[in-house]
């Protein structure tokens, strides 16, 4: 029988991804994958995203990332931009580096594909809207701007529970980004992994006239850079639409 590689699941690549336990959206990222690349997802325990928790999100991830290892994926994905970054800059770098270390894997995390991601596109100066309280805001914004963005507003829903996260309609994140509309950013960014966003990315970029990056398209784009899978992606704005390499 003659062999028909796109009958063969993940016959490009495999994404592995480490997930907080509470997360609902894995279909999120997994829609974005074009065909032949496969999503494979271990829970790592995190029941409400709070300052403590989020500390600690990372406490088991060398045994969560073997247990992708025995998949064999071909790259390591830890999806919580919160969680990548709630020890400021360089925690990322330190996921990424335990990771590595414990299985072989190349690997990434949800606030090192963003930063990439917003270098990609240019977006020095951005507009930033999340589902968080002030006090993961603040968080935020003393990572991004110590990686050199500057932060011209932002806007927090002030929800601190991952299904109140999810249960927000991607219509609303489409009005608070485009009631945060300025003329002076160089984008905008929609941070949360736990958010369904992906689909209103096009809607606003067209609208606003300038690229949107979200947590889970960033991380996305990432892997699939990793793996090597350049195929543009048409549907989630610019970054996957040309499939752009870091400047």
């Amino acid at each position: 029988m003659r062999w028909v590689p796109s009958k063969m699941y993940g016959w490009r690549g495999r994404i592995g991804m480490l997930f907080p336990s509470a997360g609902l959206v894995e279909r999120e990222v997994e829609k974005m994958l074009p065909e032949g690349v496969s999503l494979h997802v271990t829970r790592i325990p995190m029941r409400r995203p709070t300052g403590e928790e989020l500390a600690h999100l990372s406490d088991r991830v060398e045994e969560a990332a073997g247990l992708l290892a025995d998949a064999r994926v071909d790259v390591i994905a830890f999806n919580c931009t919160l969680g990548s970054l709630i020890k400021g800059a360089g925690y990322d770098r330190e996921i990424i580096g335990r990771i590595e270390a414990a299985t072989g894997i190349p690997a990434t995390t949800t606030a090192t594909a963003v930063v990439a991601g917003l270098r990609t596109l240019g977006i020095a100066k951005l507009v930033l809207v999340t589902p968080y309280v002030e006090e993961m805001n603040a968080i935020e914004l003393a990572f991004l701007e110590a990686q050199g963005f500057r932060v011209l507003s932002h806007k927090g829903l002030g929800l601190q529970d991952p299904f109140e996260q999810m249960g927000v309609e991607p219509a609303r994140w489409y009005r608070t980004v485009r009631e945060r509309a300025d003329a002076q950013a160089d984008g905008y960014f929609l941070s949360c992994a736990g958010i369904r966003a992906v689909d209103i990315i096009g809607a606003l970029e067209t609208d606003l006239g300038k690229p949107v990056i979200t947590s889970n398209q960033a991380l996305a784009w990432h892997c699939l850079r990793m793996i090597g899978v350049r195929e543009p992606i048409a549907a989630y704005g610019a970054l996957l639409k040309a499939q752009l390499l870091e400047r």
